[in-house]
């Protein structure tokens, strides 16, 4: 569940909205680009497609996710974050310099610490079992 709610938050930051991008661009006109040879003249490149905008839960979701984070180490978060991000394995061992079987296990030692994070303020099983359902007060 961890390693999914990292990788819906990372999706999420990718297809927000850029809100600087307009004045990184500087002043534009409104004509067109001008086309400078007749191969790009037809759409030669291709569509240009975008990923739609987030819907508002999933930027809730975002949010949360974002403050588990805080309860790991800067390697550990860095690991998780890439990972989600879609980083492979094998290119991230190569990028910090380690065995691939390394950042499985960092990974993997992060999501244990969310989880156990998350878990402790979840209600014990404990009384249920021993009570019995729908013998609660």
């Amino acid at each position: 569940m961890v390693e999914l709610r990292l990788e819906e938050a990372a999706d999420t930051l990718r297809r927000l909205p850029d809100a600087e991008a307009r004045f990184r661009l500087g002043l534009r006109s409104a004509w067109p680009e001008v086309v400078r040879d007749a191969v790009t003249a037809y759409g030669a490149d291709g569509p240009k497609v975008s990923l739609g905008p987030p819907s508002p839960g999933a930027i809730d979701r975002l949010e949360a996710t974002i403050d588990w984070l805080r309860w790991l180490s800067e390697p550990q978060r860095r690991i998780a974050w890439a990972l989600a991000s879609g980083i492979s394995v094998a290119k991230l061992a190569r990028l910090i310099g380690c065995h691939r079987n390394t950042v499985a296990n960092r990974q993997a030692a992060a999501l244990r610490i969310v989880a156990d994070h998350l878990n402790e303020g979840a209600p014990s099983l404990a009384g249920l079992a021993k009570d019995g359902p729908g013998r609660h007060p």
